[in-house]
């Protein structure tokens, strides 16, 4: 990582500190068969992953259920392939300022979203993405152990596996089972 970029990074993590110093938000634990409404947000890295990523979009969105998709991509555009996926908007490089705070109205609409939960399939830590998942209003926020940081309501720990699969069937599992009374956090 050059000097530039580092800086870059640093006054990113900054500003992210200082905009969770205020972020309100009802917490509230959800499991699937509670939440309406959920989000999930992913890097994407490659195509088996997001076909393993659609698959689950459209296992929630069942039982008239709104399911939303927020994509990453680390490039500055977004192949045309991935702009006709249908409940899933994607971001990537040039929708982010110069220290990597996405800027695109879209994925601001998406933040400021009260979810019912937020599920975060990244493997990696990618600020873009971590900028959302940290900022989002979400009721229920569940995402993988990652060090450095903890936004999570959920955190689910893979380091026995770094699949996406993996990752997907933790979630299914846990979120089916937990809280089936409606608890507040």
């Amino acid at each position: 990582m050059t000097f530039l970029q580092r800086i870059k990074k640093a006054t990113g993590r900054y500003v992210l500190d200082q905009e969770m110093n205020h972020l309100s938000r009802n917490k509230e634990f959800v499991n699937l068969d509670t939440a309406m409404t959920t989000g999930i947000l992913f890097h994407h890295t490659n195509e088996e992953d997001f076909v393993a990523i659609q698959g689950f979009l459209r296992e929630l969105s069942g039982n008239n259920k709104q399911v939303t998709g927020l994509g990453f991509i680390e490039a500055h555009d977004i192949p045309v392939f991935y702009l006709l996926k249908k409940g899933i908007t994607f971001f990537c490089l040039k929708d982010l300022n110069w220290y990597y705070k996405p800027q695109a109205d879209f994925v601001i609409d998406f933040i400021n979203r009260e979810f019912d939960l937020l599920i975060n399939l990244s493997l990696d830590n990618y600020f873009p993405v971590e900028y959302v998942y940290a900022l989002s209003r979400a009721r229920f926020k569940a995402g993988k152990l990652t060090k450095g940081y903890n936004y999570d309501d959920l955190t689910i720990d893979v380091k026995e596996s770094r699949d996406i699969k993996y990752l997907i069937q933790q979630f299914s599992h846990y979120l089916s089972i937990i809280n089936k009374k409606g608890q507040k956090l």
